[in-house]
């Protein structure tokens, strides 16, 4: 877990140092995207590839080297010269968290063959991974009021040094190679469409719809995901086996995960840019005002993990994305000048959601395949995640620059960045609503499902077209 701990810290305690990064490295908005969004683009194109690699070359061995790779990108984020530099390391750095978050996963499944302590331990690794959202804007904010931004990134190198030191001297190996094919073909179009469709729409707000920055990425993110799908359901051994989508056990919570990840995970960033660029807060204070939401997280979490082991994590995830819709539709009562007051309500509220939603649905998506898949499935429900995040933070950024303009200290600013946290609140709670009915209706045809198996127990197993058909 300790890991996974790091590579959501970085995720975490970057959002308080974005305007400090941007003013020391003179980068605008896209360029404090990019820092974030770097990192995660290529921690979701290549999650797919890393559980492939997981599996066959052994679930040990992969992970710690994602740790060494990614304490060393951690020093080189810390020594950039240029906001250039600085990308380049993030990039970096998301690749190596492809093999941490896919191996934190697979070697956990692997340690818990039982459903209720495998529910049990899953959970925990959300709470650990929430006391990283919660130490990072507060250690950021204290980093970068004192030594500065590259503070941030040193933070990472003990840390890393333990875990591998603990990991080699403790954690045992496994594999299963005949389960797992590496596909070159798919790896190469799921990073052209990742990045082309990032690129494109992080850089239309400064070229525009109709100019070729935009239209020419956003076209060649298309054709590379028609080619993705042609060639995974043509090959012979698929990174991403498109059968498995047949099964909604797989579908719904992959396609709920990245909802998770577009309205959840990417409001850090425009809650980090409003506190300090619209209300004036400094990085410390604005780590001090996370702390009602990622406490929630945290005091949930847990909670929810062991309602999982009781009731199965469908019916779980459907309450948290509720509340977590609901908690987004909150973002409508941030003005300006609002006060901490409906901030912390707002906080508490969306914190409570993602709490009830980050555990269980990791747990569905690992319990639709069989444990000698693991690193597939951890890959496949960590990809949907992070594709949702680097598309949230794409184009919530996009809604917000367009309202706010460029003339941050302003009024005319402030109140346009309000405005466009209001419409990128409504959206984003549509989606996280939407995914909650999708889920409940899940968890009913489940529910049916199993009661009926146990009513009628001659009645034969259903075959893949019917499950496919359900």
């Amino acid at each position: 877990m300790l890991g996974a701990f790091i590579a959501l810290l970085d995720v975490s305690i970057v959002t308080v140092a974005l305007p400090d990064i941007g003013s020391d490295l003179r980068a605008g908005t896209s360029g404090m995207q990019w820092v974030v969004d770097a990192y995660v683009l290529l921690l979701s194109a290549l999650l797919l590839s890393c559980g492939v690699i997981s599996d066959r070359h052994g679930r040990k061995r992969t992970y710690l080297t994602g740790v060494a790779v990614f304490t060393l990108a951690s020093l080189a984020c810390a020594s950039a010269p240029s906001i250039g530099v600085l990308v380049a390391a993030r990039a970096v750095q998301g690749a190596a968290a492809a093999l941490v978050f896919t191996g934190t996963l697979s070697n956990l499944v692997q340690a818990y063959p039982d459903h209720r302590e495998r529910a049990r331990i899953i959970g925990l690794n959300g709470t650990v991974g929430g006391s990283a959202i919660v130490i990072g804007p507060l250690v950021g904010g204290a980093l970068v009021d004192t030594v500065g931004w590259r503070g941030i990134f040193l933070i990472n190198l003990p840390v890393g040094l333990l875990t591998l030191w603990l990991g080699a001297r403790s954690l045992p190996e496994s594999s299963d190679p005949e389960h797992a094919h590496f596909d070159l073909a798919g790896q190469i179009l799921a990073l052209v469409l990742l990045g082309t469709l990032t690129y494109g729409l992080i850089e239309s707000r400064a070229y525009g719809w109709t100019s070729g920055h935009t239209i020419l990425p956003l076209a060649t993110a298309l054709v590379a995901l028609v080619l993705f799908v042609w060639w995974e359901r043509r090959t012979v051994r698929p990174m991403l086996p498109v059968r498995l989508f047949r099964d909604p056990r797989f579908t719904v919570p992959n396609v709920a995960s990245l909802v998770l990840g577009f309205g959840t995970s990417a409001v850090f960033f425009l809650l980090s840019l409003y506190l300090q660029q619209v209300q004036g807060h400094s990085a410390m204070q604005t780590g001090l005002r996370f702390l009602p939401l990622t406490l929630s997280i945290c005091a949930v979490a847990p909670f929810a993990s062991t309602l999982c082991g009781r009731f199965g994590p469908v019916h779980v995830m459907a309450v948290g994305y509720l509340v977590s819709g609901l908690g987004l539709a909150g973002l409508v009562l941030l003005d300006a000048d609002t006060g901490l007051g409906p901030l912390t309500a707002v906080s508490v509220v969306l914190g409570a959601g993602m709490g009830a939603a980050i555990g269980p649905t990791q747990l569905a998506g690992m319990a639709a395949l069989p444990m000698e898949r693991s690193g597939l499935a951890a890959a496949s429900i960590s990809t949907t995640r992070q594709v949702g995040t680097a598309l949230g933070v794409a184009v919530l950024g996009l809604i917000v620059g367009t309202y706010a303009g460029t003339h941050v200290g302003t009024a005319e600013f402030a109140n346009g960045f309000a405005r466009g946290l209001h419409v990128s609140g409504i959206a984003t709670a549509g989606a996280t609503l939407a995914a909650a009915a999708m889920l409940a209706a899940l968890a009913r045809a489940t529910g049916k499902r199993s009661d009926a198996r146990r009513t009628t127990p001659e009645t034969p197993p259903m075959t893949s077209h019917d499950e496919a058909r359900t």
